[in-house]
């Protein structure tokens, strides 16, 4: 099977570890941002305006050491080792990153995580059928819903800006569910 991850806040703990980078920059305190739930993918009107600012300031420099979600690696290991295809699929390009490549390979390298091919691109549904996916992983509603119609299987892990969204899809908390889920397949 062709499986499909997202790195930021399904794989990483991306969203709280930039809350202080975005605390600084924007210089608003921690506390608000963690009451208003917001982080990088949801930031507010004014924030909006300078968010590819701030993320050419911290990204390059910051993303390659995000820590990533406990046993993640362990797990994406056990799925490798059913026979399954790993392709990583980030919303990451240039007006994020001076090099979303190298800045990507770094972090999943220093997180030990070991996949098949790495694919920047926003429009994740195209990627999902181009590549020919069976399963996209990723924590963002709007990406499992896009990918789903168009007929491929998705599992949506749980965060903190999803957690208050009902939604009809799939969701899982752990690496440990999401391996459970593909080995009985």
């Amino acid at each position: 099977m062709k499986i499909g991850i997202d790195i930021d806040d399904t794989m990483a703990d991306t969203f709280d570890y930039l809350m202080p980078c975005i605390s600084e920059f924007f210089k608003v305190d921690i506390k608000y941002l963690e009451d208003n739930n917001i982080s990088y993918n949801n930031l507010t009107e004014k924030m909006k305006e300078r968010e590819s600012e701030f993320a050419k300031t911290y990204y390059d420099k910051v993303i390659p050491f995000t820590p990533f979600k406990p046993k993640a690696s362990e797990y994406i290991d056990k799925i490798k080792d059913l026979g399954n295809e790993i392709i990583i699929i980030t919303a990451r390009d240039k007006t994020l990153y001076k090099d979303e490549y190298k800045a990507t390979t770094q972090e999943l390298e220093n997180n030990n995580i070991h996949y098949d091919k790495l694919i920047c691109d926003f429009d994740k549904a195209k990627v999902c059928k181009e590549e020919k996916i069976d399963l996209f992983i990723d924590d963002s509603i709007e990406n499992c819903e896009k990918v789903s119609d168009i007929g491929i299987e998705t599992i949506l892990f749980n965060s903190k800006v999803n957690m208050e969204i009902k939604t009809d899809l799939n969701r899982v908390s752990t690496w440990k569910e999401i391996y459970e889920k593909i080995k009985n397949v």
